[in-house]
């Protein structure tokens, strides 16, 4: 019998109906972490929400000590030799969510994996992002087993179809009235945008949306250098010599 015929369907069902009937993005991200377990049981998890340029803004730990993430976000997370940072580059592919097993036995012998992975205890790992509107990571998931049991196919294949949705669901949380499509665009000031290119405009929506110059790049597929390029055109245009005057130039004394 293959992974595909024994997903459980109803299962996978509950747990999306459980997790959309929340609104508010914060208890929908715990409540993820509480559910999944229906379909991959694990004994230990945790979330990490993102801001736009990749910084934890909250944590949700599930029979975890906190200590164990303040070693990880004060010191691993930050180590460029550990290729499980919160900076790895993670891909949103449409139609294909990010679910991937780790099983630490196979993994290189390096200070993470014994001081932190080995520490926990963990053997394996089930980890899935959920992405925001302009496809970068914005909740990044693990399920931690200490126990020698592997992640099965079916297990793996139930939550790659329920985080398919689960990602759409999430997404709905990111479009406020300014982000509505066409109404960020007449909130800002209209004379100076049609100054501007098509690509210095969204480069503006970005930056006032709180984009780094690196987190820009990533998003529109550009080198930074690109977008620093572009915002120094977008000065030039403005007359304005910082980002601070672009965004009161654009929308007025009352967003300073």
């Amino acid at each position: 019998m293959t992974a595909r015929q024994t997903i459980p369907w109803e299962k996978i069902f509950d747990v999306l109906m459980e997790c959309g009937c929340v609104r508010e993005p914060d208890r929908f991200i715990a409540t993820v972490l509480e559910e999944i377990g229906s379909l991959a049981s694990y004994d230990q998890a945790l979330a990490y929400c993102l801001d736009e340029n990749r910084r934890v803004c909250t944590e949700h730990l599930i029979n975890i000590k906190s200590r164990w993430s303040t070693i990880y976000l004060n010191y691993f997370s930050q180590l460029e030799s550990n290729n499980r940072t919160l900076q790895t580059s993670v891909d949103e592919l449409y139609g294909m969510p990010f679910v991937m097993q780790i099983d630490w036995s196979t993994e290189p012998m390096t200070e993470f994996l014994t001081s932190y992975i080995m520490a926990r205890g963990i053997r394996y790992s089930l980890s899935f992002v959920l992405f925001d509107l302009n496809s970068l990571p914005r909740v990044a998931f693990s399920l931690d087993r200490t126990r020698a049991e592997r992640f099965s196919e079916s297990e793996i294949a139930a939550v790659r179809m329920a985080v398919a949705h689960l990602g759409n669901l999430y997404k709905n949380f990111l479009v406020s009235p300014d982000e509505v499509p066409g109404q960020q665009q007449r909130a800002l000031d209209s004379a100076a945008m049609a100054t501007l290119t098509r690509r210095e405009r969204e480069i503006v929506e970005l930056l006032i949306r709180g984009f780094s110059p690196a987190h820009i790049a990533e998003a529109l597929f550009i080198s930074t250098s690109t977008v620093y390029k572009h915002i120094a055109h977008i000065y030039k245009k403005l007359g304005v010599s910082s980002q601070q005057e672009l965004f009161v130039r654009l929308l007025g004394p009352a967003r300073r």
